[in-house]
This record gives C-alpha cells, structure tokens and sequence, in this order.
C-alpha cells in the first residue's frame, strides 16, 4: 500500500504522465467501439446466413470427398456421397436434443435459355388465340398474324443467320423446308384457319432458328418447397404461390429475376438508379454515361420483340412524354438520351407510361422452364411458380437473393441421379429384353434419367400443318415417399433457441459411433461460404488496426515514461539513500504506468458503452443494400460483451505494462551516490 501511495502522489503530481493515461483512453474507446462493430457484424452475418437455408449446422455423409457449402463460390457443387437412408436418418436427427427442424437439401447449378425475339412474339399470338372468339379478338389476332408473317419472311431471308443455324445436313435440309413453307401463301391461310396448330410448328421447327436466346446460371436450393419457408422465416414470397404439396416446380430468387429475366433496358435504368440515389452523377462518372450508350446500342434488339400492337402503344405512350410525335425509334433514342437533369422525371415516366406496353420479362409465373444441368447431360422442364426473397438481407442487389429454390426431385433428376423405384424398374426393363446380368444391370443405371420430350411427327400432308404428338415424360406431381426416398445429399438442421451449436454437434458425433453411420457435421460459417469469410476479414483487419495502435501506444507511453524516470533520478537516490530496495523502486516506477493505463482504459470503456448506449442505441440504420447481409438486415446491432470489455482492459494494461517496464528498469538502476550527485546539480 505503501509503495502504490507513493505511486499514485507521483502521478497527480506531474500531470505530463497523464498522457500516458490519455493514451490508454482513446486507444480503449477506439478498440472498445471497434469491437462492438465487429461483433455486430458477426453475429449479423451470422444469423443472415443460418437464416436464409444454412441452418445452424449441415448434416452430410462423412465418406464424401467434400464439404457442404450453400452459397457456393467459383469452385462449383461440393463433392457429396447421399445420405445413407435419409427418412430413417431424418427420424434419429429430429430426437437429438437441441433439434428443432430438419431440411433435406441439395445445392446445385443449371443454366436456361431466356428466348429469342421470335418465342416472343408467337407467345403473344398464342394469348390471344386462346382468347374466347369475338369481333376484338378476331381483329387483334389479324393484326398480330400480319406482323409475324412479315417477321418470318425476314428470317427466311436472312441466310447468314440460316446458315449459323444449321449443324448437320439433315437438319439443315429440313429447317430449309420449313422457313420456305412459312413463306407461302398456304400456310398463312392454314394459320389463320387453325393459328394454335399453326404455332406448334413454329415454335418447334422454325423459331429456334433465331437462336436460344442468351444463356441464364441459375443456383438453386433443392429441397422440400413446403417444409423450407416454415424452417426459415426470412423466406418472403415476392410473386405467384408457392408449389402445391405434392407438386414439382421451381421459386426463382427475386434477384436473379430481376437481373437475369427482366428487360436489360429496365435492368440498367434500375442500376442507374441505385447510382444515382448514391450521389454518383452523369457529368463525372463514365460507367454511368456507358451504361446509357448500351440502351442506345440494344434498342434494334428490343423493337424486333416488339409486336405491332405493342409498337404503336409503345409509341402514342412516347409521343405524350416528349410532347411531340415521330416514329418509334427516334423517339425511344431520344426518350434515353438520359442526363443529371432529366433522369428522374424520365425513369418514374418509364414504368409509369413505357412499361406496361414492353416485354418487361421474359419468364412470368405459371412458366415452364428446361432446366440444363452444368454438365449438360440432363435437361428437365420445370414449371415457374414465382419468386422470393429473404426479406432484410439486402434486397434484390443481395447475393442470397438470387438463390432459387427447387424441388427435391427435380434436383435429383438434374444431377443425373436415381431414386431406387427408378433403378428397379430399369433394371426391370433390360431383363425383360433378355439382358440381365450385374454387368447389364449396372449399365442401365448409367442411362439417361428421363427424356423430356419426345416429338414424333407424321408425314405432313400438303394441305395441313404438320401436328406433333407430345409424350409426358415428365409428371407434375411428386409420388408419395419419392420426395425423401431417394438419395439426399446434405440436410439443414435448425436448432432450437436455447439450444447450444456445439453441444448439438457433439451429440450427433457421439450418435454417429454408436449406431455406426457415416456423418459429420459444418457450422454455419463453414456453409456459407465465402459469404461467411467476411466476417473473418473483418476480424483481421481490427486486429491489424490494434496491432498498429499497440505499437503507437508503446512507443509514446515508453518515451514519456522515460523522460519521467530521468527527471526523477534524484527522487529516487533519496529514497534509495533512506532505505528503499531497487525492486521497490522499480515497483513504484511500474505502477505509475499501470495506474495510468488502467484508469485510461477503464474510463475508456465506459466512454465508449456510454457513447453506444446514447448514441446507436436502437442501432444503426444501413440503407446500402449490399451491406445488409452482413449487417444482418437493414439495422445493425453493435453488440459490447463483457468478455470483448475485459480483454481491450487486458491488453490496453499488457502494452502500458511493457512500455513501463524499460524506464521503470532504467529508474531504479541509478546508485544512490549518483542520484544524489544528480540531485544536487
């Protein structure tokens, strides 16, 4: 007590030590507040990515070469070995304490085509065809009938574009024969007699002819559409319903649907837009005057979609906003010459007046998709029952916002494996034609999982269309048991509130030896991925940031420390010359430095948890989209724990402590002769 009597009236009596103490406050509220952010950050990241169909754990066969992610990065699907008897599994997972929800799942990738000019406009024909019979239909469909032909006769004419379409001599000879049918004057009679059977040809024989339209990534989450928004309620459906139970289909992420299927003219004016409300402007910033320059460029592509009826709304609609007439396209060009002082008006003008009169996207609800695998080997039509997002995680700019969920069952089917009904019954059919054997049967399993169409087409007459025979290969409809009986790669666990992740994991290791089955289990941040490698980035960089201000710290605190240490030299030769040991003087030495660093650090933790309390105490409010995720919604949270409080104490007094420990060293090694010499000059 004695000793740190003596060192507390050395402090307040030379007040040029306190910037030692000053030193240690603004160091804690810097590492204290940069703490409580990091904090916020992980356990927002972290629930983002538990909550948008990551679980808390994933379950997955230990045999596998790979782990299971759900965010997937450059490196493609994980390498996964199925599950072995997943219902039976599901069962013994849901009785582990701690188990709320139990998602099977499967991660994959395919690719669409979005369509050509020509699926557009005879999907426009097609709806009003279908129409019941009147006066205003029967004239619509005249005008639409009249604009396709004059289409179909361009793309008969086109013969560069004829020839890249052409892969091999026998189908070249046959798309010949069908575009030069298309210019007759009988089909156009035929068409207009029977316009639905009509349009079966075309879409079948010539308007693949125009191309397959530009190709679309779709990521998927295959699972059970009707279990997953109950096990993550961040799911918010955006357009159409959700599948009925028992239904095949596909939920496209609302992201990708607005970046990948919507008009890429809408698209880019909506990036504009987010640049624009982020301060970014025309005159300064050339990726937003490039972005202009593309519309300019891709306006022939967007008036080829467009049919007559659509063309001349399109252009009365132009006319009202710029208040003068002119044809379609000069006035378009004109409409998107897009500055700072006109862009606002112009963009609320476009989806107010434009827009409901262009094909604003490509693929609506109600739908059907072929779906290609990222191998390429299976294709399989799925239909499109809307879209939806994790609601608060960044909006359509998020990346888990472009993540589309699939059934089960046509996942498996586009990752080329078959349920065991499917096996068997392959098997069935090569020993019913006299191949049986391991070796034959082994083969069978290797053979394409379904076909998706078969088109068997007579010989046409001359007098008629040519009618094609659909065959159902596919079935809408999921047979009970289907779903869960076959092969699952990887499932979601949900745990309960309370329940601990670690314990959990624990217990389902310690299950895994006692019954035998190959599992193992990642943690949320194992499965999302690089999305997850954030957190630990951030992690470093206030790590770096406290290794930078350590050092600052030690070198200012050492040098005042030891300019006090050399003006004291006389002080303690008199109280070494009046009995005091050096270790007691090198003792009060440190404890002035410990004294200063510890009152600073103190002070600066409370500062800094009095500043978050008044300051950010209903958090702080994150407007950018692509920063929600890791916020973990729009609002982040910083979050001060009192383990993060103790440890900024800790290591603010562990650097004070070694930038004392040289002066406070160097202090008490004077003699007691020198010191007194010292004092006396």
């Amino acid at each position: 007590m004695t000793l740190l009597s003596f060192a507390l009236q050395s402090v307040l009596a030379r007040p040029r030590s306190w910037v030692v103490g000053l030193l240690a406050l603004g160091s804690a509220v810097l590492l204290t507040l940069g703490a409580a952010f990091v904090e916020g950050i992980s356990e927002g990241t972290r629930r983002s990515i538990i909550e948008s169909g990551t679980g808390h754990l994933q379950v997955y066969n230990s045999k596998s070469a790979e782990q299971p992610v759900v965010v997937m990065d450059s490196g493609g699907t994980p390498d996964l070995t199925p599950l072995p008897d997943y219902p039976a599994l599901e069962a013994k997972l849901r009785a582990v304490e701690g188990v709320h929800d139990v998602v099977p799942m499967e991660v994959g990738l395919a690719s669409v085509f979005r369509g050509n000019y020509l699926d557009e406009k005879l999907a426009a024909v097609r709806t009003v065809a279908r129409e019941p019979a009147s006066e205003a239909r029967d004239a619509r469909l005249a005008r639409l009938t009249d604009d396709l032909e004059h289409t179909l006769r361009g793309v008969a004419g086109d013969a560069r574009r004829r020839t890249e379409a052409f892969l091999g001599a026998e189908d070249a000879a046959e798309d010949k024969k069908a575009l030069e049918a298309v210019t007759t004057p009988e089909f156009w009679q035929r068409f207009r007699a029977a316009p639905l059977e009509s349009l079966e040809y075309l879409e079948n024989r010539v308007a693949r002819q125009a191309g397959e339209g530009e190709s679309i990534d779709i990521e998927y989450l295959g699972s059970d559409l009707e279990q997953f928004p109950r096990a993550f309620p961040r799911f918010e459906l955006v357009t159409g319903t959700m599948p009925p139970p028992g239904q095949r289909g596909l939920v496209l992420g609302h992201g990708l649907y607005e970046k990948s299927f919507k008009l890429p003219l809408a698209t880019r004016l909506d990036e504009l837009k987010r640049e624009h409300e982020r301060g970014a402007t025309f005159a300064d910033d050339e990726r937003l005057r490039t972005l202009v320059e593309r519309n300019g460029l891709e306006l022939p592509d967007l008036l080829a979609r467009l049919d007559v009826e659509r063309a001349a709304a399109l252009q009365a609609a132009l006319a009202r906003v710029l208040n003068h007439a002119g044809e379609l396209e000069p006035l378009l060009r004109e409409f998107l010459a897009l500055d700072d002082d006109n862009f606002d008006a112009r963009y609320k003008a476009f989806y107010a007046e434009l827009a409901p009169h262009l094909p604003m996207y490509r693929v609506k609800p109600g739908d059907t998709l072929v779906l290609r695998s990222s191998a390429g080997l299976n294709s399989v039509p799925v239909k499109v029952w809307g879209t939806f997002r994790f609601k608060g995680l960044g909006g359509d700019t998020s990346r888990v916002n472009t993540l589309s969920a699939l059934d089960l069952v046509t996942a498996r089917h586009l990752s080329g494996r078959r349920t065991q009904a499917e096996k068997d019954e392959a098997r069935r059919d090569v020993e019913a034609l006299g191949m049986g054997g391991a070796e034959a049967s082994a083969d069978a399993e290797l053979l394409p999982a379904a076909i998706v169409e078969t088109e068997a087409p007579a010989k046409p007459k001359e007098e008629e269309a040519p009618r094609f025979e659909r065959l159902q290969a596919w079935p809408e409809t999921i047979a009970p048991g289907e779903l869960r009986g076959g092969s699952v790669l990887q499932a979601a666990l949900v745990l309960s509130p309370d329940a601990s992740q670690e314990d959990v994991a624990a217990r389902i290791d310690a299950l895994a030896k006692e019954s035998g089955l190959p599992l193992a289990t990642v943690d949320w941040e194992m499965a999302g991925g690089f999305i997850s490698g954030v957190v630990g980035m951030t992690q470093v960089v206030l790590l770096a940031f406290a290794a930078m201000l350590a050092l600052f710290v030690v070198l200012v605190s050492a040098g005042t420390l030891l300019l006090l240490a050399q003006e004291r030299v006389g002080e303690v030769g008199t109280l070494r010359a009046v009995g005091m040991q050096r270790r007691e003087a090198f003792s009060v030495l440190l404890m002035e430095g410990l004294l200063l660093g510890g009152l600073g650090a103190g002070l600066g933790v409370l500062l800094s948890a009095s500043l978050l309390r008044v300051l950010v105490g209903d958090g702080v409010s994150v407007h950018d989209e692509t920063l929600q995720f890791f916020m973990g919604g729009p609002v982040l949270m910083p979050k001060l724990s009192g383990a993060a409080s103790v440890g900024v104490v800790l290591g603010i007094l562990a650097v004070v402590l070694a930038a004392s420990l040289v002066p406070a060293w160097r202090g008490s090694s004077v003699s007691p002769v020198a010191a007194m010499r010292k004092r006396e000059d």
